[in-house]
């Protein structure tokens, strides 16, 4: 993409030129002066100075050339004007062009200053972040050795926890990733097979949700971070268990897959639909932003699952004809195809 401000100089050089040629022609018609190149146009700009009739008497010779003069005097007062008024536009659009490179260079200092003491911050926040990773870690370590231990666990059971806890266990190094500032390594975007990650988490919370998977169409590849895009479905399904309806002994998921199209772009659209306790049209308008959910804590990982969404050129709305207090909620999430989102 060609440069803001290289442009802006090329733009006003030609203006100067051209302005400087301009004024070169109206000095000629001011001072009536046409030198030896540029004489022929005199009587392009003042056609009244053609040669004398050879047959006008003296009389009207003299009336002839009275017109001309004035002619030439009426031309060069407007040249006259129009010089003035050309250079005084001209130097309005130069202070002005100069009081915007001024404001964007104060704008500039002003986000130099506000990044140092971003920076500075990020800095504090990196070592508080790092330091409690390690401890969740450590901690997390000695749960899963003890756990390991009890015999009176049954197998299945055991084999969820330890699903669980390598879960967090990934979800901590991410957590430290981005304290060390690799999140390179985190947002790797890489072809990833939804359908596989849909029945991957299907199997995962078995024994806490009934969950159908509907595929109206075969869903394609797409172009994304696998670990960031299944927290987010984990978060939805999560959402769901943990507003399950108390007569309900587990979750009801319906995930409804479609394709998509908005413009130019196609999306893989997933669907996702409870049975559970629901949200008012309140909640429904506020639960994707930090801090302003219910007093349960809506619009935490609601409120990730959008940055994420966005980070892939995505799409994540709650689906309104579906979702009521009492009859569940549904949350609708749009991720473009592996050949389009290459071009964001």
């Amino acid at each position: 993409m060609p440069d803001h401000h290289l442009i802006t100089k090329i733009k006003v050089t030609l203006l100067m030129v051209l302005m400087a040629g301009v004024w070169c022609v109206l000095g000629m018609v001011y001072f009536d002066r046409f030198p030896g190149p540029a004489g022929r146009l005199e009587l392009v700009l003042m056609p009244w100075k053609e040669p004398l009739p050879r047959q006008a008497n003296l009389d009207q010779r003299l009336m002839i050339m009275q017109q001309q003069l004035d002619a030439s005097a009426r031309v060069s007062s407007y040249a006259f004007a129009v010089l003035v008024a050309s250079f005084s536009a001209l130097t309005v659009y130069l202070s002005i062009i100069y009081q915007q490179k001024q404001r964007r260079s104060q704008e500039n200092m002003l986000l130099t200053l506000k990044n140092q003491e971003i920076v500075r911050r990020n800095e504090f926040i990196r070592y508080i972040s790092a330091t409690i990773g390690h401890e969740f870690k450590n901690n997390l370590g000695r749960i899963k050795r003890r756990i390991e231990l009890l015999q009176e666990v049954p197998p299945e059971a055991k084999k969820r926890i330890d699903d669980n806890l390598d879960k967090l266990f990934a979800d901590i190094e991410i957590f430290k990733k981005i304290a060390d500032e690799r999140e390179a390594g985190i947002v790797e975007f890489v072809h990833m097979n939804l359908k596989e990650m849909l029945h991957a988490l299907a199997l995962q919370y078995g024994d806490l949700a009934e969950i159908h998977i509907h595929e109206r169409a075969s869903l394609p590849a797409i172009y994304a971070s696998p670990s960031l895009v299944r927290t987010v479905f984990e978060n939805v399904f999560d959402n769901a268990v943990k507003y399950k309806k108390p007569e309900q002994a587990r979750a009801s998921i319906e995930v409804s897959c479609a394709r998509d199209q908005d413009g130019s772009r196609r999306y893989a659209t997933i669907s996702i639909r409870d049975e559970g306790a629901g949200m008012d049209e309140q909640q429904a308008d506020r639960c994707f932003y930090k801090g302003r959910g219910s007093g349960e804590n809506w619009g935490q990982g609601l409120y990730f699952a959008k940055y994420v969404v966005g980070l892939h050129a995505g799409k994540i709305k709650v689906g309104k004809e579906h979702t009521a207090p009492g009859k569940g909620a549904e949350i609708i999430i749009s991720l473009p195809f592996v050949e389009e989102s290459q071009d964001v």
